[in-house]
């Protein structure tokens, strides 16, 4: 019979296995004995031999205010499933290194012991969210507490700590963290004793400091570009594969002066406060958001909210999972459409110039475009969906005098309507209505001729009528937050900057006051001067480039309506579907500030966007461009990132490379 165990533990119901509680209840005047040390004899002084002789499927465990001297090393094989543990007031001095097999265990509750350290098994509790060891006599915290996957609230209040652990200032999940009554020189008592807003604080500048950016991208969660150095910034010391030196002898004027001239896109120093890694992780970010975005968005572009609904879940969405049908079954899984391909132009534009930004350029590069698309990605022809942009690259004056078409064209009054009151189509070009940017073809899929496959009214379910002429569809606002990265550090000129591009083909006042928004807020997150962390920060940088781009309507009626828009500080508040301004600019506006307000990560914002439907990638693009820039491209989500197909991002990098090589980053 040795195989069968015996103890004194009655059996529980189901019912009654949720809490086990061995606390006593004392009154006031026993609770001043019990802190004296002074415990009742009917205090337990060890765990019950009946609890660690046998498995328990308790949950919960309270033995508070007892005099507990050890915890046996069996205790988390008893008792396996427990995720609330109260220990408080007892007299522990050590937890035994089996503790940290408590795999469930989420709240721990240690107040009033006499520990003197932890064991380096603790930080293994990956579930761990709230742990009170106020009162101990705490001398140390272990090194790697600050990594613990979900520790929120920590609580080390009156031990005899010298110092935090610098891994705190790098924990993702934590939210409060109280270390008063300590005997702390880093950081400073005085510091601590501030409360937890300023300790965090200080933990995260030690860390970063001490942390070059680079080390801290090496999590397989996140993503890191594929940098290739060009030429373009040679560097003078010994060491010239050091990134770093070649950036701040660059800023610094002590490199060679053609390098310089050839480079006008270095910025000065003192451009941007942000460490040169993150400033080109959030250009980086800027330009793999609004990809992204635009191939995501396309999975529900021109849906009914409640078809979106029914083919996606509401949270999450792989490429793979977009829904084959007569709009979508021109683009492979993982594809942008031409709402990037117009970024790129403008990207374009801007390297092939060292920065310097002209319109007659880009009105060349446009036009070729639209006749051939990119051939190296197998376009035979760009798809040109916005009215305005066909409109003006089909005058034969276009690439010498591109405002002059522009304004003419906003100037008729187009698009002429038929008997029935549509919107006639070009014999020649695939065009749609307003609000619709151009998408590429597949042209290997299924063998489907190009020209004889994609109809205009393979579009007519996705009308974004409403647009009261050309020059105000959402053509130009797509392409335009590149445009905030030349000269990032003199507003006057980014804004300059993105005037002459929007009125290249949208000579609308609206149009290039919502392109200026979007531009000058690229150029202020990169500046680096605010912590948008905090909300009011935010709110400043947005106040600032909605001041700059208001200046630019004259009209009291749209300035009302641009208001409007800029205010939208929720995206449950913006009706993308309005089948009167679902191709309006002032559309992605709205939906990249109120995205860039919802204090979500970029995954989050982006479902909940594009899941409101309407001409989603659009939106998305302008929205996955500010949030990307916000986050950075290491926190993009990964699948998203990886998910895009390999041919266009190989051929994209090298592009970005170009760019950051001008811009002198590592």
């Amino acid at each position: 019979m040795g195989a069968i165990e015996s103890h004194d533990f009655a059996p529980v119901r189901d019912d009654e296995r949720k809490e086990l509680n061995l606390s006593r209840r004392i009154t006031y005047k026993q609770y001043l004995k019990h802190l004296d040390g002074d415990c009742h004899e009917a205090c337990l002084s060890e765990i019950p031999w009946s609890i660690r002789d046998s498995i328990c499927l308790y949950e919960r465990m309270n033995v508070s205010f007892n005099a507990i001297t050890e915890l046996p090393p069996e205790l988390p094989l008893r008792l396996p499933h427990l995720y609330f543990l109260d220990l408080s007031h007892n007299q522990i001095e050590t937890l035994p290194d089996s503790f940290g097999l408590l795999f469930h265990l989420k709240t721990l509750l240690l107040k009033y012991n006499k520990l003197h350290s932890l064991p380096q098994s603790f930080v293994h509790h990956v579930k761990l969210e709230k742990i009170d060891l106020s009162h101990n006599l705490l001398k140390e915290l272990p090194e790697g507490i600050g990594k613990m996957e979900s520790l929120s609230k920590l609580n080390v209040s009156n031990n005899k700590l010298k110092m935090l652990p610098v891994s705190l200032g790098n924990c993702k999940t934590l939210t409060l963290l109280l270390a008063q009554g300590n005997r702390l020189n880093e950081p400073s008592q005085s510091i601590c004793d501030e409360g937890s807003e300023v300790t965090m604080k200080f933990l995260k500048q030690k860390y970063f400091s001490l942390h070059p950016y680079t080390d801290r991208l090496t999590s397989s969660n996140l993503n890191e570009f594929v940098r290739v150095r060009g030429n373009q910034l040679p560097s003078s010391v010994p060491n010239p594969h050091s990134a770093h030196v070649q950036y701040i002898q660059n800023q610094t004027h002590t490199t060679n002066t053609p390098s310089r001239i050839k480079s006008p896109l270095l910025p000065p120093l003192g451009a941007s406060e942000l460490d040169a890694d993150v400033l080109r992780d959030k250009i980086i970010g800027m330009i793999y958001g609004a990809a992204i975005g635009d191939a995501v968005g396309l999975a529900t572009r021109s849906m009914s909210v409640d078809e979106a609904a029914f083919h996606y879940s509401s949270t999450d969405i792989q490429y793979s999972d977009i829904v084959v049908d007569s709009h979508r079954v021109r683009w492979r899984p993982g594809d942008w459409t031409s709402n990037f391909d117009l970024f790129v132009l403008a990207l374009d534009s801007v390297i092939s110039w060292g920065g310097v930004v002209d319109e007659l350029d880009f009105a060349k590069r446009l036009s070729l475009w639209c006749q051939k698309g990119f051939p190296e990605l197998g376009d035979t022809e760009g798809i040109i969906l916005s009215p305005t942009i066909q409109q003006v690259t089909s005058n034969k004056m276009y690439t010498e005098k591109p405002h002059s078409v522009s304004a003419d064209v906003y100037h008729t009054q187009w698009p002429p309507k038929t008997q029935n009151g549509s919107v006639p189509h070009s014999p020649t070009t695939n065009t749609g209505v307003f609000g619709e940017s151009g998408d590429r073809t597949n042209n290997n899929n299924a063998g489907l001729d190009h020209k004889n496959y994609v109809r205009s009214d393979s579009l007519a379910s996705f009308s974004c009528g409403g647009c009261e002429g050309p020059g105000v569809d959402n053509g130009a606002i797509i392409r335009t937050a590149v445009l905030g990265i030349p000269s990032f550090f003199d507003l006057s000129e980014v804004v300059n900057n993105t005037t002459r591009i929007s009125r290249a083909t949208h000579a609308d006042p609206r149009s290039t006051a919502s392109c200026v928004v979007i531009s000058v807020l690229i150029a202020l997150m990169i500046q680096g001067r605010k912590d948008l962390s905090k909300a009011e920060n935010l709110e400043e940088i947005i106040a600032t480039a909605k001041l700059t781009g208001r200046e630019i309507l004259k009209d009291p009626e749209q300035m009302e309506e641009f208001d409007l828009y800029c205010d939208i500080d929720n995206l449950d508040n913006l009706t993308v579907t309005d089948q009167r301004k679902m191709g309006h600019t002032f559309m992605p506006l709205g939906a990249g500030l109120a995205s860039l307000r919802s204090d979500q990560d970029f995954r989050t914002a982006i479902m909940k966007l594009i899941m409101k439907t309407g001409d989603a990638n659009s939106n998305a693009c302008v929205a996955g461009a500010l949030l990307g820039c916000r986050e950075g491209f290491s926190h993009l989500p990964k699948h998203w990132v990886t998910g895009l197909r390999k041919k266009q991002t190989a051929w994209l990098n090298v592009k970005v490379n170009i760019l950051l090589d001008m811009l002198g980053l590592p």
